[in-house]
């Protein structure tokens, strides 16, 4: 497991393309570490989550507690950005990858058994999961943010949508 979940934090994950601006919308990308008091820095250092990687935590875990994952093509359509390895908290980072793991189609008796290549794949294929789920978790985060455009703005509904959130019908 050890020789698998490395090769998994050392893949880069990467996010649709198609909700940059959504997820930039909810990211504090600004330096709010000095203070000028404008009304555009209060507005960035409200803003629900503090870099893209905790929004795209959020987004997958809100894909896999919804079951509601959805293809994604990397390449040109997908974004990079922080790699896997440098998310916190671990043990947040620790509960995805094992759901991960959970959720997918591998004997658990191999795991301990794989090659280095057997496990660069499967890590790469426990990625493209996990893109899957974050994609459908911003897809409900876009579907709940156009019914009610300020929802995510408040951090109780950030948390409460979590809470609530049931698997959806298949």
């Amino acid at each position: 497991m050890k020789l698998l979940k490395e090769k998994f934090l050392n893949k880069d994950a990467l996010y649709p393309t198609s909700y940059k601006e959504f997820i930039l919308r909810l990211t504090r990308v600004a330096d709010v570490s000095k203070s000028s008091g404008s009304d555009e820095e209060k507005a960035e250092r409200g803003k629900a989550f503090g870099s893209v990687y905790e929004c795209f935590m959020y987004a997958t875990m809100l894909g896999i507690k919804a079951q509601y994952p959805l293809p994604f093509e990397r390449g040109a359509a997908g974004t990079k950005f922080l790699q896997t390895k440098f998310w916190k908290p671990d043990n947040l980072v620790e509960y995805i990858f094992i759901s991960l793991l959970a959720l997918a189609d591998f004997p658990f008796s191999e795991i301990e058994n794989l090659t280095e290549e057997e496990a660069d794949t499967k890590a790469l294929d426990l990625t493209k999961s996990m893109e899957f789920y974050a994609k459908g978790g911003f897809e409900l985060m876009a579907t709940k943010s156009k019914e009610s455009p300020h929802y995510f703005e408040n951090a109780g509904n950030i948390v409460s949508f979590l809470q609530t959130m049931k698997p959806l019908a298949s």
